[in-house]
């Protein structure tokens, strides 16, 4: 039985649910410090340097596992992989809520880090190795882009309950934090029992017990076509695509990392407007609406003409929101900026309303393509 014709319908389900809370903890985790940021700057009585390396030191961890979890899963299999990542993001997750310095709480982010790290190659390319090729475009979207942005969504709410309930910051931020644990642990179970890959079994190591596993999930035979090419050999007919790929992304997520902690800290406050309230407006004004679109197309017309449409959107409008921080005039606001590092904090009123509206625009056209694809 070939691939196209494989009932992968359920193994899709099982897929995207224990993929998808994996994901939907890395943008609770993620996203969570700039809703609490302030409260711990407060608690902890952080300097500007220790500032820059607490925001910075998930990425950190993520960095180092997705290189090397990313390289072990290929030569052990993803199931050995899958359940670590969620494991380590437990221990993070943890550890942080019960920090009481700069330091504790810095290594418990590259804790959380080395989690997310591999959560984010590991999520995705079970997906992608698990689905039908008719609807693997769409499944991605939904585990990857769809999970992450309600798993923000999700902090927020957390964040807003315990405010309602008149708890201290000192308390907030910790339970903030720490609420990320249930979905990790909620799909540690799943994950220890989902599979191998059918990708993996197929092209890669066709292990007989899980080949028997995997069967049985399908209801039929597979075909077992074996991928002999040397690494080597693939890697040079495919190192170009490999380093523009990896260039755009590294460049993409610059940005797209600072906008997610930059907009509820420094462009809510010149709205007005909470941190929550703002994560709530652009995900559901733009982050949404947007990962819908490239869910209705992405297979119908291609992954192609959905990035280059995103990337193109989201230049233009970062564009027009650096040109108004620059050049307020030009959009008719008798602003006088004394240190364009610091523009975006003098930004208010309607020039404020136009930021915002830019901000919108831009994560949008972000979600259709390349934050989704």
């Amino acid at each position: 039985m070939d691939e196209d014709s494989l009932p992968f319908d359920d193994l899709e389900i099982k897929s995207t649910l224990t993929a998808g809370m994996g994901v939907f903890t890395d943008g609770y985790e993620l996203y969570s410090i700039s809703l609490v940021f302030y409260y711990i700057q407060d608690a902890l009585h952080l300097q500007i340097v220790q500032e820059g390396f607490l925001i910075a030191s998930s990425y950190y961890g993520a960095a180092i596992s997705a290189i090397l979890l990313g390289f072990l899963s290929d030569k052990m299999g993803r199931k050995i992989i899958y359940g670590l990542d969620v494991g380590l993001m437990s221990i993070g997750i943890l550890s942080q809520s019960i920090s009481f310095n700069f330091f504790q709480l810095l290594i418990s982010r590259v804790i959380l880090g080395l989690g997310i790290g591999a959560d984010y190659v590991l999520s995705p390319l079970i997906i992608a190795e698990n689905s039908n090729p008719k609807s693997r475009g769409k499944r991605m979207i939904i585990t990857f882009a769809v999970l992450w942005g309600l798993g923000a969504v999700a902090a927020a709410f957390v964040d807003q309950i315990l405010i309602m309930l008149g708890e201290p910051a000192n308390i907030v931020w910790r339970i903030v934090l720490l609420a990320g644990i249930i979905p990790a642990i909620s799909v540690f179970y799943l994950r220890r029992k989902i599979p191998e890959t059918y990708k993996y079994l197929t092209r890669i190591k066709p292990i007989k017990r899980e080949l028997e596993k995997l069967q049985k999930e399908l209801g039929g035979n597979v075909v077992i076509k074996l991928d002999n090419v040397p690494f080597i050999k693939r890697l040079k007919t495919s190192i170009v695509l490999i380093l523009l790929s990896t260039i755009i992304w590294v460049l993409y997520d610059m940005y797209s990392s600072t906008f997610a902690i930059y907009g509820p800290i420094t462009i809510a406050a010149n709205l007005g407007l909470s941190p929550i309230d703002f994560t709530y407006a652009a995900q559901f004004l733009a982050g949404l609406p947007g990962q819908i679109i490239s869910i209705y197309l992405v297979d119908k017309i291609g992954r192609k003409p959905l990035i280059i449409l995103g990337y193109a959107g989201v230049a233009f409008w970062l564009f027009m929101y650096s040109s108004l921080l620059i050049f307020p005039g030009f959009f008719g606001f008798n602003i006088k900026i004394s240190n364009p590092l610091q523009a975006a904090e003098q930004l208010t009123g309607e020039a404020a309303v136009l930021g915002f509206t830019f901000y919108l625009l831009n994560y949008l056209f972000s979600a259709i393509g390349p934050a989704s694809i």
